[in-house]
């Protein structure tokens, strides 16, 4: 069973990758309870799905991708 961590911001990209458009606090709050590699891999998966489904992607989420991304 994984920690209230993990369930918190599995419960987080969930509402991120079902809203149409998540707001700027819901992923604030996601990008804090990042703690590892896998949560950071897990969130940014949502995000880029996000922006492939749309032609005009938000560009604090296209922000937020660039930041974010390993180099």
């Amino acid at each position: 069973m994984g920690s209230h961590r993990d369930r918190f911001l599995e419960l987080l990209l969930e509402r991120i990758g079902e809203d149409r458009y998540p707001s700027g606090e819901l992923m604030d709050r996601a990008e804090a309870a990042i703690t590892s590699r896998e949560h950071l891999d897990a969130y940014l998966g949502v995000l880029l799905d996000k922006v492939d489904e749309t032609w005009y992607p938000s560009k604090q989420m296209l922000d937020r991708i660039n930041r974010l991304a390993p180099a």
